[in-house]
């Protein structure tokens, strides 16, 4: 298993039951990164066709996606707030499920987990850390202003051919 991990759901996605579904922007990321090899043509549909068929994953490859804080809906970030108890939660899923790539996408999710000791954020993006046998990548927000975004994915894709994690 390997796991994207963003943030918490907004508004519209929680709504209709679908991760990254305000738009294309996430699933077009993953295409142009080779993640996935066919594009995913409607919004409602990215999570199932990679996390639960997984046929159109790179060397179908198994991909979770979860939100670090579940259970609260807000769309503006900054009145998300982290705590401790988020951080063990993953960290309890990690061991029960073996999962080979932890890919954090959010600074708030990538400052909780250095905050807590589990990570370096120097670089940011990339490989930051590692949890028992599972590697721990930090990308960019899919909509966020970071320009290369598609080098960070396109850099974890090399890194799951390179540690043989698909």
């Amino acid at each position: 298993m390997n796991y994207f991990w963003p943030l918490n759901p907004p508004v519209n996605p929680n709504a209709n039951g679908h991760y990254f579904s305000n738009n294309l922007s996430f699933w077009n990321l993953l295409k142009k990164s080779d993640l996935i090899t066919q594009p995913v043509k409607r919004e409602l549909s990215g999570d199932e066709e990679v996390s639960l068929k997984q046929d159109i994953n790179y060397k179908k490859a198994v991909f979770g996606i979860t939100d670090l804080i579940h259970d609260k809906v807000e769309t503006n970030s900054s009145k998300v707030s982290v705590e401790r108890n988020r951080i063990l939660r993953i960290l309890e899923i990690i061991d029960k499920r073996p999962t080979k790539v932890l890919c954090l996408i959010h600074s708030k999710v990538a400052i909780a987990f250095q905050h807590e000791g589990f990570i370096k954020r120097n670089p940011n993006y990339g490989l930051v850390g590692e949890y028992k046998t599972t590697l721990i990548y930090e990308v960019p927000f899919h909509n966020s202003s970071i320009g290369e975004k598609d080098r960070y994915y396109s850099l974890l894709k090399k890194n799951l051919c390179k540690y043989g994690q698909s």
